[in-house]
């Protein structure tokens, strides 16, 4: 299916929205609402997965230089959630808006909160256009959540995936997906 011009999420992550000609991306850009050309016209995005090791190598260095047993136990939290199954019940568009809901069992011996990665594909091309963490909050063991998200988007034909899940966010700070997504069940 070949996708329509017109303006779409920035496939490149730099700029709010690029133009796609029918054919190809070109470099008009736009940031709310301003339009302008990208001086950096069509080059390769950062790949997604270095952020992954940005983030792991920035906590171990704070875990290392940074004394304090609360900031280790915050980030070991985070790494090593609880057991867990997970499934997207609702990945849907309605209204200009985008609703996601996640449900997740937590199958540890204890309560626990988790860390939900999802990421949002839609046209052109299934690319992601959106992304969004959710979180829980003491999941009693054997107990299901549901974690339901609303985002403002045009888009209309989209797909949900969970790519990491991680335990409590440390001191509420979103590193961003660790490792991907597998059932943790013991």
């Amino acid at each position: 299916m070949k996708s329509p011009q017109g303006w779409y999420p920035d496939p490149l992550g730099r700029y709010d929205h690029r133009w796609f000609n029918g054919t190809a991306w070109t470099a008009d850009v736009s940031t709310n609402g301003a339009r302008h050309v990208d001086p950096l016209g069509l080059g390769s995005p950062t790949p997604r997965r270095r952020r992954k090791w940005v983030w792991i190598a920035l906590a171990v260095v704070i875990v290392l230089s940074v004394p304090g047993v609360a900031l280790g136990r915050a980030v070991q939290a985070f790494v090593n959630p609880n057991p867990y199954e997970i499934a997207v019940e609702q990945c849907a568009t309605s209204g200009g808006l985008i609703t996601v809901s996640v449900d997740i069992t937590n199958r540890g011996d204890d309560a626990a909160n988790f860390s939900i990665f999802v990421e949002i594909l839609g046209d052109p091309f299934q690319q992601v256009v959106r992304s969004v963490t959710l979180t829980t909050n003491a999941v009693r063991p054997d107990r299901t959540a549901r974690v339901t998200s609303q985002i403002p988007s045009s888009q209309r034909d989209i797909e949900c995936i969970v790519v990491a899940v991680g335990g409590e966010l440390p001191f509420g700070i979103d590193l961003g997906p660790i490792e991907p997504v597998r059932s943790k069940a013991p």
